[in-house]
């Protein structure tokens, strides 16, 4: 196996970078960095198709764990659309003097906790709804889908059979003649 002299160079590179990132890594973590907002990241070199270099991000992370942490949950923006489910369109984002600061594809397949030092300069915020795209997509590619569903499905199953207890309720009031739940148990207790 041979090994190319400027992929050796790259990564000694990176080591380099990757002490610099280190020694900042304890400001780092008093860094305030917000779920939605979208910054530069350095994501290094990767191993095989892993997402690399300076590429902007989204914290996908709540806003209680960005604070209490030094590492944030991010996923990487992209510009190859690989027509996978995995990808989810940016809108593209103009500053006040109308150029492009940010356009691409959420890829949440790579998905990745990073420390905040890893973290550049800010870029945008994203909507809510843009977000929720993200998340839908997110969600699938970690399957937690199928885990709400499962809920979902029982929190079903108890609301039809609570309405039929009240409707056997509203049928036992009807047969005792009476317009209270504590009037229909006197009556039962009464017969027993």
């Amino acid at each position: 196996m041979q090994i190319e002299l400027s992929k050796i160079q790259n990564l000694l590179d990176w080591i380099k970078t990757k002490i610099y990132l280190d020694a900042n890594s304890i400001n780092a973590t008093k860094r305030i960095v917000k779920r939605c907002e979208v910054y530069s990241c350095n994501f290094g070199i990767g191993v095989g198709s892993e997402i690399q270099k300076e590429r902007p991000c989204i914290i996908v992370q709540n806003n209680t764990r960005n604070s209490r942490s030094g590492n944030v949950i991010v996923v990487p923006i992209s510009h190859k659309n690989k027509n996978i489910s995995c990808i989810v369109p940016i809108p593209t984002k103009n500053n006040e003097n109308g150029n492009i600061i940010l356009d691409g594809y959420a890829n949440v397949s790579n998905v990745m906790c990073v420390s905040k030092a890893r973290l550049d300069s800010y870029i945008t915020t994203l909507s809510k709804e843009e977000m929720k795209n993200i998340d839908i997509e997110l969600s699938a590619t970690l399957d937690l889908i199928d885990y709400y569903k499962h809920f979902e499905r029982q929190l079903k199953d108890k609301d039809l059979y609570i309405s039929k207890l009240k409707n056997q309720l509203g049928e036992l009031k009807q047969i005792t003649n009476t317009t209270t739940f504590e009037n229909l148990r006197k009556k039962i207790l009464e017969k027993i």
